[in-house]
């Protein structure tokens, strides 16, 4: 596919435009967001910080919220960029594993998606943006308020958020969805398997861990909610579903590289077993000479050797380091949670 039929997404554009890097730049739109809540708040009299009974200060629970909120769009509007730089960085290691023809497809994959698959990515969110309106409305008669009432709250705020939020989450899904299939097309059609060189391939397992990280990022700023504030089965939902795409960005990168080296694999552990059998029913003619029978016994020892060699080539292209880290990413979450509990506790203590 040429560079002419994809288009880099809007956040990624977003992204050419900010002057940092992506950390930086992320902490502006969040900044930014969150300031757009506090002069909400200031427009309609709603307080951002309160004190309890026990005279402790602390930030309102709509305020945490739209803390949270915040952090969560950045992360929504940074973490594909994220994710292309990272593939971007490696590009030249996962074109050495493709054959000529393949190292185009992988080359365009950081430009952007295709264009063609414009209309299902604007249909998604579509889809997610009209599921946060029904929850806005929901949540707007369980305040027992008319929707104008309801825009005049706090509640306006979060009613222009979580469509534009939701739909950002649906769309990632069907994007992600799209990314990987195209990916295990390239892979299948053109990844070359050296079993003598499979630690070329651990490139894939370490994409795989930035992809499943970019999800446990988002994964612990959900997790933040859990402190305070949002409906909890929200809350534990969005939760649930930022670990499955982790898992599932992770896994859905490596199968194709899996599938390929195990069949690989299978092809010369068939082809050297074909060979052995063919030698050994040679060497069970009692009329073969001395002389071919100690060459049939040296080539039978070799091919051996050669079958117990295969038998122990890995098949998944993860290196030790990759599994320490993803044991230790899978901690960011609950590291988030503990964090943001502490510092509650810390600023009751200090108030």
């Amino acid at each position: 596919m040429s560079e002419a039929a994809r288009a880099p997404l809007l956040e990624m554009r977003l992204h050419k435009l900010l002057p940092g890097p992506f950390w930086f730049n992320g902490l502006i739109i969040a900044v930014a967001t969150f300031a757009s809540y506090l002069g909400w708040s200031v427009v309609v009299g709603q307080a951002i910080i309160i004190t309890d009974a026990q005279g402790r200060v602390a930030l309102a629970e709509f305020a945490w919220a739209a803390f949270v909120l915040s952090l969560i769009f950045a992360a929504a509007l940074t973490l594909p960029a994220w994710g292309a730089a990272q593939w971007e960085e490696a590009e030249a290691e996962i074109i050495t594993t493709l054959a000529p023809e393949g190292a185009a497809g992988a080359r365009v994959i950081t430009i952007g998606p295709p264009r063609s698959q414009g209309l299902g990515a604007a249909l998604w969110f579509a889809i997610g943006f009209v599921g946060g309106v029904a929850l806005v409305a929901w949540e707007a008669v369980r305040a027992d308020r008319s929707f104008p009432e309801y825009m005049q709250t706090v509640g306006g705020w979060y009613a222009v958020m979580a469509p534009i939020l939701i739909g950002l989450g649906a769309r990632a899904a069907r994007l992600l969805s799209a990314e990987d299939r195209e990916l295990a097309v390239i892979v299948h059609d053109h990844l070359e398997v050296d079993l003598a060189r499979l630690d070329r391939l651990r490139v894939y397992g370490r994409l795989a861990l930035r992809g499943a990280a970019v999800w446990l990022v988002m994964a612990a700023i959900i997790g933040l909610s859990f402190v305070d504030a949002a409906p909890a089965f929200i809350t534990f939902g969005t939760f649930a579903l930022a670990l499955a795409a982790a898992v599932y960005d992770f896994t859905s990168t490596l199968q194709p590289v899996v599938r390929k080296t195990v069949a690989a694999k299978d092809a010369a552990l068939g082809a050297v077993r074909a060979e052995i059998t063919a030698i050994a029913a040679r060497l069970i003619d009692t009329q073969s000479a001395d002389g071919e029978l100690s060459e049939l016994d040296a080539r039978m020892s070799a091919l051996t050797a050669y079958e117990a060699w295969l038998e122990r080539r890995p098949v998944w292209p993860i290196s030790a380091p990759v599994t320490r880290r993803l044991a230790l990413y899978g901690f960011i979450p609950v590291l988030a949670w503990f964090g943001a509990a502490a510092a509650e506790l810390i600023l009751a203590g200090l108030t």
